[in-house]
């Protein structure tokens, strides 16, 4: 059967009503055309609510796992230290992303520990009461609480908390993060997310009360005072269920609702769109369909095939790319229509939202890559550990048959001169090749007792070569009575090349590769008392290319590099940056462009209580 197309029936329903049938027909096309348009946009609107709830998901769930990684990170001594805690949370600024009404810590009792919300603090008080308390004390596992107003803010606020335990596996407090509903955040920027020019997003707990609504006087109402049957609605969406449709509002308006339940928690999302903006082309199609009835048949047939043809192919151009996004095993193309109606505005929506899946997918690929890149490395590692084992047995052998032959006592002196430097550069290569061996080794053990020389020592072993090779003057100022340190040698050895190649890489790049002409790389130590304890410091200073100001707070973020994309992942100043928080060190940077760039490692002296368990310093003496 031919296919007939939507403007030749409205063509012929035209004639049609010219003789006679016009207003029965012109009912008929209406409400084809209306339930054509709602079934578009209430689809519209389920990819709509979909992807916001994902993205709300994505955040949530963010937000606790990073308040779950940061309890896992807290030592039992900060919980036991009221000041050290505090401290502890104000280095945590990242923190304040998510949780903007600020993080505590609390004790298993309830009692306050420190905060960063409130000066003067409140350390000690009570809140043993709270839910939120209450459930991670009975659960041993991150809650997030329903929406409440503290006393102190009388804001609308929800919890998100995770457990701290101690060595033994027992709870010892409760980390807590706070986020205000009034303000722009990970659940607050739905408050002005809109779905054309007035729809809207809400968000509901499992009882049916508003968490969060454009109009915050709805905030902690039930939904029922909303609209007819939201808490029915609510209870479909919650068995999961995607519930849509027409919803009387109390205020005697109506709207297009699509409510779908949150993957991460309890709630649901709901999105209103009023079907007075939703079905305002319906509504210019009825009041243009009146002003056609009163012209000539022929001159309305021509006029109504080329209305139509303006209005419907906007749409049937939006439903042919919807449909081919679905299709789309690749890149999501973006949706283009040529129009400044309310399906151009919908369309702009949809490309607002695909191009944040593109971004998203860019950082995946992104992160992927760059873990990929990681195993790669640690494959390599292997490698080296094979070779190494491979070329350690011959060169012994070397070193041994040379030995016998310069105890000949037939040899000349250039013969057996030559047999000493046999041993020498053997032994040389033997030194080299065990360095590379410990350095590939996984280092699975406890930290142990070491002394900065040592470490700096063998992994010049390994660097010494290529500096001077690179016409790098080394000049290394460590006093021989440095304090030990309790560490894990390879793990600091691995942050001392990481920061003498990027030395190296902004030496070449100032002065000409392999050139000298002024290349220097000092390393110093020295031993620092500060109210926070004994530290070995170690700093590394080369008069490089230096570091530019706009981005030196951004040289130890993850994935964050000055070199082009070959020569640097951006993973090793951030790796060497969480070794050294790992063993209670700090790792600070200071640069100026075009003259220097100095690194300071802070490591904490090792002492008789970290030994045997009494107090005391260890030093060379």
């Amino acid at each position: 059967m031919r296919k007939i197309s939507l403007k030749a029936k409205i063509v012929t329903i035209v004639l049609l009503v010219f003789f006679g049938v016009a207003p029965a027909t012109s009912y008929f096309v209406i409400g084809y055309f209306k339930d054509r348009l709602q079934e578009s946009i209430q689809n519209q609107q389920v990819i709509l609510v979909s992807r916001t709830a994902s993205e709300l998901d994505f955040k949530i769930s963010s937000a606790q796992r990073m308040l779950v990684s940061v309890a896992l990170s807290i030592p039992e001594q900060v919980v036991r230290d009221p000041r050290a805690a505090e401290r502890f949370l104000y280095e945590r600024s990242f923190l304040s992303m998510y949780f903007d009404s600020g993080t505590f810590l609390l004790n298993p009792g309830g009692q306050l520990i420190a905060e960063t919300a409130w000066k003067p603090s409140r350390v000690g008080r009570d809140y043993s009461f709270r839910e939120y308390v209450k459930d991670t004390l009975a659960t041993g596992k991150p809650v997030i609480s329903a929406p409440y107003v503290p006393r102190t803010l009388h804001h609308p606020v929800v919890m998100f908390t995770a457990p701290v335990f101690g060595s033994g596996g027992k709870l010892i407090a409760i980390l807590a993060g706070s986020t205000d509903l009034y303000k722009d955040n990970l659940l607050g920027d739905l408050s002005t997310a809109r779905i054309g020019s007035l729809g809207y997003f809400s968000l509901y707990d499992h009882e049916g009360v508003v968490i969060m609504h454009p109009v915050r006087e709805r905030i902690f109402s039930p939904a029922d005072k909303q609209a007819e049957g939201m808490t029915a609605r609510i209870a479909q969406a919650r068995r999961g269920a995607n519930v849509q449709g027409e919803l009387g509002q109390r205020d005697g308006s109506r709207t297009l609702s699509t409510m779908k339940k949150l993957g991460s928690i309890d709630w649901i999302l709901a999105a209103s769109y009023p079907v007075e903006e939703a079905y305002a082309p319906v509504q210019r199609l009825v009041r243009l369909s009146w002003w056609i009835m009163g012209c000539g048949g022929v001159f309305a047939a021509l006029l109504m095939w080329m209305t139509m043809s303006h209005l419907i192919s906007p749409l049937l151009s939006l439903t042919r790319q919807i449909r081919q996004l679905g299709a789309s095993n690749g890149d999501l193309p973006m949706v283009r229509i040529d129009s400044n109606d309310e399906i151009r505005e919908t369309a702009e929506a949809i490309n607002g939202l695909l191009e944040r899946l593109r971004l998203k997918e860019i950082e995946k690929e992104t992160i992927q890559k760059d873990a990929m890149q990681t195993w790669h490395l640690a494959s390599l590692g292997e490698v080296a550990a094979g070779v190494a084992h491979e070329i350690n047995n011959p060169i012994n052998g070397i070193i041994n048959c040379a030995q016998i032959l310069a105890a000949e006592p037939c040899l000349s002196e250039p013969e057996r001169g030559v047999a000493s430097r046999i041993i020498k550069e053997g032994e040389r290569v033997a030194v080299i090749v065990r360095s590379l061996l410990s350095f590939a080794r996984y280092e699975g053990r406890e930290r142990v007792p070491a002394y900065v020389p040592d470490i700096l020592n063998d992994t010049l072993e390994l660097t010494r070569v290529q500096l001077k090779r690179d016409g790098v003057q080394l000049h290394v100022d460590l006093p021989s009575d440095l304090p030990a340190l309790l560490v894990h040698p390879h793990q600091i050895e691995q942050v001392f090349l990481n920061l003498i190649s990027n030395a190296r890489y902004a030496l070449d790049k100032k002065f000409s590769a392999g050139a000298g002409g002024g290349k220097r790389l000092d390393i110093k130590g020295e031993k620092i008392i500060g109210d926070d304890g004994v530290f070995v410091r170690i700093e590394f200073r080369d008069n490089g290319t230096g570091i530019p100001r706009d981005v030196i707070g951004r040289v130890i973020d993850p994935f964050f590099t000055t070199k082009p994309a070959a020569e640097g992942t951006g993973l090793g100043l951030s790796i060497s940056h969480g070794l050294i928080s790992d063993h209670g060190g700090r790792l600070k940077v200071e640069s100026v462009e075009g003259e220097f760039t100095r690194v300071m490692i802070d490591l904490p002296v090792m002492t008789w209580e970290d030994e045997y368990g009494q107090k005391g310093s260890d030093s060379r003496g």
